[in-house]
């Protein structure tokens, strides 16, 4: 039997806690260390998120650190997984591998494409494995729409519309406010249904996107078209401005109607004169991903599913979509 490789959260936020409680039950790793420079975050088992509650993680087990330098000194890690603010991610991703140290990113991969390209330079000189968090990609009921896209189970996709919607981030999480560190939730929370989008049906060729500025000065509320030439039409929305999170899916293909709700654990699956289909899921995104890229140092290969190349060409669209936004027009690709 393998060793199970050692891992570190950096950046003990609400998404470093709900990371933290994804490793509860990891076959090839464990999470033995948890780095933050606020001391009261590393105090607290668990954390609200726009999730609801992040889970709890057994403190008691984890060795904690006020600083990244301080506890790559005194650990001996396999992998770091990074849950800073955005405008970090790749300051300390690139620190990481260099220091000869695997890495997983939380999304976005970075606040601009300079970053990402010095992340991916950083992981190619180093042999070092780098992998986003896109944790769609590992979301079964996410999983089933891909397998249904690529094997055309319902014959082709004609139009698929994503919803990705809350309230804006408070709490341990105020950085989010200040649209220059986060990207306002175009950037940060409807970066998830870009990422999709990429994988599902690659780069588009053009995206037009209608958005505004509402608490962040970047943009917090919008809608986006990503033009496919020959189709299908494919659309996402994301807010700010609304109350508890929710996010679902509708895809529709000429021989069926796939609808997520916002409860990731089941399916509608809609026929023409047909009686309704309920397909149920288990597995948690987050918890997928962990163990994926686990798999990968292990096997020394890199990553497939969620490549850095791939996520790369994510920010790439993402920062298209900004544009349109703020232009008002089409940006082609």
């Amino acid at each position: 039997m393998s060793r199970k490789l050692k891992a570190a959260i950096l950046g003990f936020g609400g998404i470093g806690h709900h990371h933290a409680a994804n490793y509860a039950g990891q076959k090839d790793c464990q999470l033995v260390a948890v780095a933050d420079s606020c001391p009261a975050r590393l105090q607290d088992d668990s954390a609200e998120i726009n999730l609801g509650a992040s889970g709890k993680t057994d403190l008691a087990c984890l060795r904690r650190y006020h600083s990244f330098e301080s506890m790559i000194k005194q650990e001996q890690l396999d992998f770091i997984d990074i849950c800073l603010p955005t405008d970090l991610h790749a300051k300390y991703a690139v620190k990481a591998l260099r220091a000869g140290l695997h890495v997983l990113s939380e999304k976005p991969m970075a606040r601009t494409l300079a970053q990402a390209d010095a992340m991916i330079r950083a992981s190619e000189e180093t042999g070092k494995l780098l992998m986003i968090g896109q944790c769609l990609r590992f979301y079964p009921c996410y999983e089933a729409l891909k397998a249904a896209c690529d094997g055309k189970k319902y014959g082709r996709l004609l139009r698929l519309s994503m919803q990705r919607n809350s309230a804006l981030p408070h709490g341990l999480n105020d950085w989010f406010r200040d649209g220059k560190r986060s990207g306002g939730a175009l950037l940060d929370m409807h970066i998830h249904d870009t990422d999709f989008v990429n994988h599902l049906l690659g780069v588009p060729d053009a995206v037009m996107t209608f958005g505004c500025t509402h608490y962040t000065g970047a943009i917090d509320d919008a809608v986006t078209h990503y033009i496919y030439d020959g189709g299908p039409l494919v659309s996402a929305e994301t807010s700010w401005s609304c109350g508890s999170f929710k996010m679902s899916y509708t895809a529709v293909f000429e021989e069926a109607t796939l609808s997520m709700d916002g409860d990731v654990d089941r399916i509608s699956i809609y026929r023409v004169d047909q009686p309704p289909e309920t397909v149920e899921f288990s597995g948690n995104g987050y918890a997928n991903e962990v163990a994926y890229f686990a798999r990968c140092i292990l096997q020394d290969r890199q990553p497939q599913v969620d490549s850095p190349f791939s996520t790369r060409e994510t920010i790439r669209i993402a920062l298209s979509e900004e544009r349109s936004a703020r232009t008002g027009r089409k940006v082609r690709l």
